[in-house]
């Protein structure tokens, strides 16, 4: 079956994005900003609950047991299963750590001021090279890891794309509700994820023999 994401363009993706994320740095931040965060206790709660779809703790704790018990049964003999569960579930790690490594430089030399300190900072506050917690809103480190866990699923299991990529979208907008990320954070948060999970699989993939 002929799967879409795995032929992306890659630039054309990037170049969007990019082009995305500043537009909405320049024109719309901060008017979303005012009409995404949430201030309110009880849906603050429920927001910070799904704003965990796109924390990398979980993802480690299912997708390393996994590469783990694949690797052990496949060097037992287990066969062609339990070579594709290492081979997948390696290949979704590496998605994952690759872009989350690169997210973690990034923010550290942009330096952008979360929108929690909007009122001191407003929407443009930078303190570059600073790699403070405060000063770390571009890119979304979440909906990095959020796509890029959706894009290595839907590249092993095609028919999951529609749902993960919607959760990730989720737990890209619980970033903006939560006061943690404007929007320009998060688009390109997704283009990173997007882009990165599918260059992890052009070079891994073949090694993996996915």
């Amino acid at each position: 079956m002929n799967n879409p994401v795995k032929t992306l363009p890659l630039l054309k993706l990037s170049i969007a994005g990019f082009t995305l994320s500043m537009l909405s740095f320049a024109f719309l931040d901060e008017r979303v900003y005012h009409l995404t965060r949430v201030s309110d206790p009880t849906r603050l709660a429920l927001w910070n609950r799904i704003t965990f779809l796109g924390d990398s703790t979980w993802m480690a704790v299912v997708v390393l047991p996994l590469m783990l018990v694949g690797y052990v049964m496949m060097k037992r003999g287990g066969g062609a299963v339990w070579q594709r569960v290492f081979a997948g579930a390696t290949y979704v790690f590496a998605s994952v750590a690759a872009t989350g490594i690169f997210i973690l430089v990034v923010k550290g030399i942009v330096g952008r001021a979360r929108p929690y300190m909007f009122e001191t900072q407003g929407a443009y506050g930078f303190d570059p090279l600073s790699f403070a917690s405060e000063f770390a809103s571009w890119p979304s480190g979440h909906t990095t890891t959020a796509f890029a866990f959706a894009t290595a699923l839907s590249i092993l299991w095609p028919r999951l794309r529609y749902p993960a990529f919607a959760l990730a979208a989720l737990a890209g907008y619980s970033r903006m509700a939560t006061n943690n990320h404007f929007l320009a954070d998060v688009i390109m948060g997704a283009t990173i994820g997007t882009v990165g999970a599918v260059l992890v699989y052009r070079w891994l993939g073949p090694k993996l023999r996915l």
